[in-house]
């Protein structure tokens, strides 16, 4: 058998505290590493399954300001960046993962929301929801949150929260 098992990130190593801060405010997984070569949380028991890392990279921290330097010079990269800002959560790059409940769920969506407006350096944003019977949803039983995390670069920077209609 195949499955995913873990998520790497390399993030600039200047922002390594604020993206270990943030994500541990924001979602409260069980973070069982810290060093400063690797951050590693796990969403369930088993060491070897669903786990996000984080990596210190410079590079990581080179193209990001390099596409916000070259996206104020080039409107064809604004545009195409722009368009892709815009695009339905669900089409751009995100890493999924599922809570126990609909309730849960909520308090978790909750709990983003604030935490984005009392929080402004640890650039969240909810980006998008969808419910069951909203006219946008996938399906009739999944609850769909977009939650974008912009300390971890303009791309590969959302996480998906789902929970399924029991």
């Amino acid at each position: 058998m195949q499955r995913w098992n873990h998520v790497n990130l390399a993030v600039a190593p200047e922002r390594m505290p604020l993206v270990e801060e943030c994500l541990d405010a924001l979602f409260g997984w069980e973070k069982f590493v810290t060093r400063s070569t690797l951050i590693g949380w796990r969403l369930g028991p088993d060491l070897h399954d669903a786990a996000l890392y984080l990596r210190p990279v410079a590079a990581a921290g080179a193209v990001g300001d390099a596409i916000i330097r070259l996206r104020a010079g080039d409107a064809a990269l604004d545009a195409g960046l722009a368009e892709l800002d815009g695009a339905d959560a669900d089409w751009r790059d995100h890493t999924g993962f599922q809570v126990g409940s609909v309730a849960e769920w909520e308090d978790r969506l909750a709990h983003a929301t604030r935490l984005a407006a009392a929080r402004p350096d640890l650039q969240i944003a909810v980006v998008d929801v969808l419910r069951p019977g909203d006219g946008r949803a996938a399906t009739d039983y999944l609850y769909q949150a977009f939650i974008r995390v912009g300390l971890l670069g303009p791309l590969r920077n959302t996480f998906e929260m789902q929970a399924r209609r029991a």
